[in-house]
């Protein structure tokens, strides 16, 4: 009878727990990390998770139009990826969750959480160890030759990104790096005050009427920390290496 009675409530129990998860992307029930509990518990996240699938599997499919099908599926599964890893998994509260999964969805900005006071930080709000350090990639440079209307590999380089901690105020950083690409174009990110947000670091830079804002997300892959850079609206890249460079979509691993 005591069997019996464990095992009708054991699929009382998780008939319950089927009911009252959300219905999210993924298999609930299987939910194992704090962010996928998280989602399965609240129903607008929920609803995002299930429109940022949708959206995803429906920019997949739509790869077909273009005549390298394959390399933009390839890219796109990528990227997938990587906002995975670097911009969804590395929430800590469900503030940041939404922002990430509207600014995928919508494909627009939504500028994170700032703190300018330490009196308003705590433990969870800082960035850890990881968020600093010497970042690097090594990369080929290549050079297009209009006599063999060619590319060739003509070097070797590492592309380094160093976050500086600022004394006494652990949401600040200074960042500075050198990224060199095609044709040996160099891009750099002078020493710039960098302000944490949430899961990323923020850099603000205002030119020529325009405003640009570079981000810096860290986190760990197998154990090692690296950083991924996105330049939303490409708009840094204007600004410092015209339109021969990038930094979007760049991942680096500490040294």
């Amino acid at each position: 009878m005591k069997k019996l009675s464990l095992a009708i409530i054991n699929i009382l129990g998780t008939a319950l727990l089927s009911t009252t998860a959300n219905a999210a992307s993924f298999d609930c029930n299987k939910a194992n990390t704090w962010v996928e509990k998280t989602i399965c518990a609240n129903a607008e996240l929920s609803t995002l998770d299930n429109a940022m699938a949708e959206k995803y599997k429906r920019d997949l499919a739509n790869t077909s139009d273009y005549e390298d099908s394959e390399i933009f599926k390839g890219n796109m599964i990528i990227d997938q990826r990587l906002w995975l890893r670097f911009q969804r998994n590395t929430c800590k509260d469900t503030e940041c969750l939404s922002r990430e999964y509207k600014e995928y969805i919508e494909d627009k900005n939504y500028h994170g959480v700032a703190w300018d006071f330490t009196d308003k930080l705590n433990r969870s709000n800082l960035p850890s160890k990881n968020s600093f350090g010497e970042f690097s990639q090594d990369v080929d440079v290549p050079m297009y030759s209009s006599e063999t209307n060619n590319w060739k590999v003509i070097a070797k380089t590492t592309n380094s990104v160093s976050i500086h901690r600022v004394v006494n105020k652990p949401y600040l950083a200074i960042i500075e790096g050198i990224l060199i690409f095609t044709n040996g174009h160099t891009c750099e990110i002078e020493a710039s005050k960098a302000i944490w947000s949430q899961n990323h670091w923020v850099i603000n830079d205002d030119q020529q009427d325009k405003t640009a804002e570079l981000r810096l997300y860290p986190a760990l892959y197998k154990g090692k920390p690296q950083l991924l850079l996105k330049d939303m609206d490409n708009k840094y890249r204007e600004l410092h290496c015209g339109m021969r460079g990038y930094f979007d979509g760049i991942v680096l691993e500490r040294e």
